[in-house]
């Protein structure tokens, strides 16, 4: 095999990000909302208390936003290199537009109106 370069993805980091996928797809299934509406139903049904509660949906709630977030941003970036692929297999596409979501706005206005390349 030849000398592959270090990975700086750790096995750790590789778990974490299967783990926050597997949970945020969970979460996001109609039975998942159902059953957490049923649970904090019961919680109040039975003398819970409305501050623990509150508490343990907002930090959850905290948690899975940022899990979504990060499918949602690993999502966009395949996204990403599938469109830069395509344009740069494509004979008469402007090549300079490849990439170009890490430019500033007036780098891409300017592409857009065809005054300047990248």
């Amino acid at each position: 095999m030849p000398d592959e370069p270090p990975s700086s993805i750790t096995p750790a980091h590789r778990g974490m990000g299967h783990l926050s996928n597997v949970v945020a797809n969970t979460a996001a299934h109609p039975a998942a909302q159902i059953m957490s509406i049923v649970a904090c139903m019961s919680w109040l049904i039975w003398g819970g208390s409305t501050t623990a509660l509150a508490s343990f949906a907002s930090i959850g709630g905290l948690i899975l936003t940022q899990m979504v977030l990060n499918q949602q941003r690993r999502r966009d970036i395949a996204l990403h290199l599938k469109i830069d692929e395509l344009i740069l297999s494509k004979s008469g596409a402007r090549n300079e537009v490849a990439g170009i979501e890490q430019k500033t706005l007036e780098e891409m206005e300017r592409v857009r109106s065809g005054r300047d390349t990248v």
